[in-house]
């Protein structure tokens, strides 16, 4: 703690953004592993296995966002009470936040009741729903302790537990990849093997991080009598937390939106998307994960009042994020064929998938210069404008785009549709950091 204290106070820019940002990279790209490699593997068991964790990866991804909404908003608010030297304070809100995602983590179950029309909602075809159904009603059951874990993840960086929070989910990860082809292949369980293994690994990972605080390891206390459903802790944690947890619930609706525009043209196409979407899906974590880094580092300065510090870390991440963006464009499109490939032998498939993964990853280096600036806005107080840039890349953009696209191009609109929404936001972004004179 002492040490990652000091590199925010006092420690260079460039060094403070790598110590801050790479264990939280490590472990985003590790949670969006856990879908990939369920996909690999899946996918081996035909088109119809992939079409169905493709039509329930949205909510796969939304669900679990109640932790990213109180872990990233909890976190932002406890490493600018640290700044301020207010420990008291930021153990209420760490407790605070904890049983929050704890409540819903069971109040969700209720999902259940009415899984079987949510997922004909989302795009499941007749032939896919059995096979969606088999793999979802698992995973919905582990979200008990999956979105508590994503909280605990987000939080325990806060206080300076940076490698323990890579370290559970690095080994739920490679438990994931050990049971995944076991349970599959081995017991022959098919599509609900692949959701077994992943909950257990997402188990372990929560037990790992729980115990932290369980065994007094921790800086700040984690105590039942520190809950305090106060407004004082509700409104910064949702201020920072409701606009970065609308970038995931817009992601999953957007995904959600793309696979029922999609569905009329085959359970390929919903196949392919899906493919596409996962292996983007690694590469918005990256730059998400650094932006989470910089997050933690402007909002204890802004908190101690060294805007100069604020402003200097600024202009780096702006050219970290863009010039990450363009290395991860560049990866993807050269080598989207050979990853397509790797994940089906269908001809239609890896066609369809190639210019899918083409489409969404043409503009992908804008959304480097999106996650910086969104969080930066947030982090100096101008919430709405944050708030609606957040929700506009995958959500009040995106949507409007898709549809039209689709009406007018058909396929072609469809996976096209995000790097069109991209050019869109970030113009709308730069007028508006042009017209508050803060970037300069």
């Amino acid at each position: 703690m002492n040490k990652r204290l000091y590199m925010m106070a006092e420690g260079t820019v460039n060094k403070s953004l790598i110590y801050l940002s790479v264990p939280t990279i490590v472990g985003l790209l590790i949670t969006g592993f856990y879908n990939l490699v369920d996909s690999y593997f899946v996918a081996k068991l035909g088109t119809l296995s992939m079409s169905a964790i493709s039509v329930v990866y949205p909510l796969l991804t939304l669900v679990p966002g109640i932790g990213l909404l109180f872990g990233n908003g909890g976190s932002a608010f406890i490493s600018e009470l640290l700044g301020a030297k207010k420990k008291k304070k930021a153990e209420e809100v760490l407790a605070t936040t904890f049983f929050i995602c704890l409540f819903f983590s069971f109040l969700l179950q209720l999902i259940l009741f009415k899984l079987p029309q949510v997922l004909v909602f989302l795009g499941a075809s007749e032939n896919v729903l059995p096979i969606s159904l088999d793999y979802s009603y698992i995973l919905i059951l582990s979200f008990i302790f999956h979105i508590p874990s994503v909280c605990l993840m987000n939080l325990v960086r806060a206080e300076g537990a940076l490698k323990l929070s890579t370290l559970s989910q690095v080994l739920g990860a490679l438990l994931n990849t050990i049971l995944d082809p076991i349970f599959i292949f081995y017991f022959n369980w098919g599509i609900k093997g692949a959701a077994i293994a992943t909950s257990i690994s997402q188990f372990i990972s929560f037990s790992i991080l729980l115990l932290y605080y369980l065994t007094n390891k921790s800086y700040l206390k984690l105590s039942l009598n520190n809950i305090k459903i106060k407004l004082w802790i509700l409104k910064p944690t949702l201020k920072v937390g409701i606009p970065l947890f609308a970038i995931n619930f817009f992601q999953s609706f957007s995904l959600s939106a793309t696979n029922i525009v999609a569905s009329p043209y085959g359970d390929d196409l919903v196949a392919s998307l899906g493919i596409a979407n996962r292996v983007v899906g690694l590469s918005t974590f990256v730059v998400t994960g650094f932006s989470r880094g910089y997050q933690t580092f402007i909002s204890y300065n802004y908190g101690a009042k060294r805007m100069d510090r604020v402003k200097d870390a600024t202009k780096k991440a702006f050219t970290w994020g863009i010039g990450g963006g363009l290395v991860l464009t560049f990866l993807q499109i050269i080598l989207s064929s050979s990853i397509i490939k790797a994940f089906s032998k269908d001809i239609n498939v890896i066609d369809l998938g190639v210019k899918s993964l083409f489409g969404a990853s043409l503009f992908f280096f804008l959304y480097g210069f999106q996650a910086i600036a969104i969080v930066y806005l947030l982090c100096i107080k101008y919430s709405k404008e944050g708030f609606l840039f957040s929700i506009a890349r995958q959500g009040l953009i995106f949507l409007p785009v898709l549809f039209i696209g689709k009406i007018f191009f058909g396929v072609s609109g469809i996976i096209f549709a995000q790097g069109i929404s991209d050019i869109i936001t970030t113009i709308f972004i730069v007028l508006f950091l042009y017209k508050i004179h803060n970037w300069q």
